[in-house]
């Protein structure tokens, strides 16, 4: 596997410019605040379903992918419920603040799976990974969205009188994509081209605009005040250094499987920064979208290092 650290800092810093265009977009008021709702729900409802969708349902049948992908799944399953148990776990005693340690344990836990994960992961790995990368997102999808999402919902001040609509967050659009996906890739049956180009278009935008909503979100924050949380820095070495490390001398024993190319698909996506539908959930979800974006500001300059050095621990 080669492993190039100026292609790892290129991938990057081109997303960190779409994170810029977002953010300058607000503050100088070409777009107003409030139209990141608008970005959320076309994201989230829209184009993100189409990404998942047809990156699965067009792919050819392989008994051995299949294989892989079972063990990176059920994987992934366990090392997101473990992470985001850890983090409700920990919130408290490490002394993040109430009505912040919902989106605090998401964003420890949950990682930028597809829209950062998927482009570094083909520019390391190559095709095949992008394909199992694709798979161990199917763990991503099925938690983040559901067990996730209810975590983000609790730090809204009327989560505890108005209850939470388990119905609206399990039963959405990303986890019907899933499901509809793997229909398709196991039944064989294919996309007509009629049908599977304005799909992929949809799906082509998905990155773009995750990343401007970032920068959107994190026009709301003021000045200084995003460096100097506490919380916000205690997340990122969470996320970018002690899980991935966990994980990686985990792995060192228990390898998963023969193919050593899971693996390593396994603790790169587990070395991306904080999910970049944060944002978008705590919109949706009425979650503390000022501290997400606090984490995902630093996150995301952290990673530019801390990703490389991960890289070299998979060689």
């Amino acid at each position: 596997m080669n492993l190039d650290f100026f292609v790892v800092m290129g991938n990057l810093v081109s997303l960190f410019a779409l994170i810029a265009v977002g953010y300058l977009a607000v503050r100088s008021g070409m777009l107003k605040p409030e139209a990141s709702m608008h970005f959320s729900a076309l994201l989230l409802k829209i184009t993100l379903p189409c990404t998942i969708f047809i990156s699965l349902a067009q792919k050819e049948y392989d008994p051995s992918f299949v294989h892989d992908s079972i063990i990176l799944i059920i994987a992934g399953l366990i090392a997101y419920l473990g992470m985001l148990y850890l983090g409700k776990l920990l919130a408290r005693p490490l002394g993040v603040p109430e009505g912040c340690r919902g989106v605090w344990a998401f964003t420890c836990s949950y990682n930028n799976c597809g829209f950062m994960g998927f482009p570094v992961t083909l520019a390391l790995l190559g095709p095949e990974a992008l394909a199992l990368a694709v798979m161990l997102n199917i763990s991503f999808n099925a938690t983040a969205y559901s067990l996730g999402a209810m975590e983000i919902a609790k730090d809204t001040p009327s989560h505890k009188a108005e209850g939470l609509d388990i119905k609206s967050i399990i039963f959405n659009g990303i986890n019907a994509s899933i499901v509809l996906s793997l229909v398709f890739y196991f039944g064989r049956l294919g996309v007509p081209e009629m049908i599977a180009a304005p799909i992929t278009y949809l799906s082509n935008i998905t990155t773009p605009i995750s990343m401007v909503l970032i920068g959107m979100a994190l026009a709301h924050s003021h000045g200084l005040e995003v460096l100097t949380d506490k919380s916000a820095w205690l997340s990122s070495l969470m996320r970018l250094i002690v899980f991935p490390v966990i994980i990686c001398l985990i792995l060192r024993v228990f390898h998963l499987g023969s193919n050593p190319m899971v693996n390593a698909v396994f603790i790169l996506i587990m070395s991306m920064p904080a999910a970049s539908v944060t944002a978008a959930l705590c919109e949706i979800y009425h979650g503390n979208i000022e501290f997400a974006a606090k984490i995902m500001f630093i996150q995301n300059i952290l990673c530019i290092i801390t990703i490389p050095v991960m890289c070299m621990l998979i060689a």
